[in-house]
């Protein structure tokens, strides 16, 4: 029996695409201290950011006005928001 992944979130959030992480059209770095670059912006993984990219529904105790500013960035930079990308 598989994995269930209903709780990821597969509009909005890093999906793996052969080897690579991406955001919609976009490739995903992280390193080895949870942190990520996406389009050459370097940006520190917090445990709110790494909600918000992963799950569908999402713990907003760990959610800060930091993270959903940064995630906004990212989405808009990613092409995340946009419907019309062929992925």
């Amino acid at each position: 029996m598989g994995r269930s992944r209903h709780f990821i979130d597969t509009q909005y959030g890093i999906r793996k695409v052969g080897e690579e992480l991406m955001i919609r059209d976009s490739p995903m770095f992280i390193n080895t201290d949870e942190n990520f670059t996406n389009r050459g912006t370097a940006i520190r993984g917090t445990e709110g950011l790494w909600e918000l990219w992963t799950r569908k529904n999402v713990c907003t105790e760990v959610i800060n006005t930091g993270d959903l500013k940064t995630y906004k960035k990212l989405l808009i930079n990613s092409n995340a928001h946009l419907t019309d990308i062929s992925l």
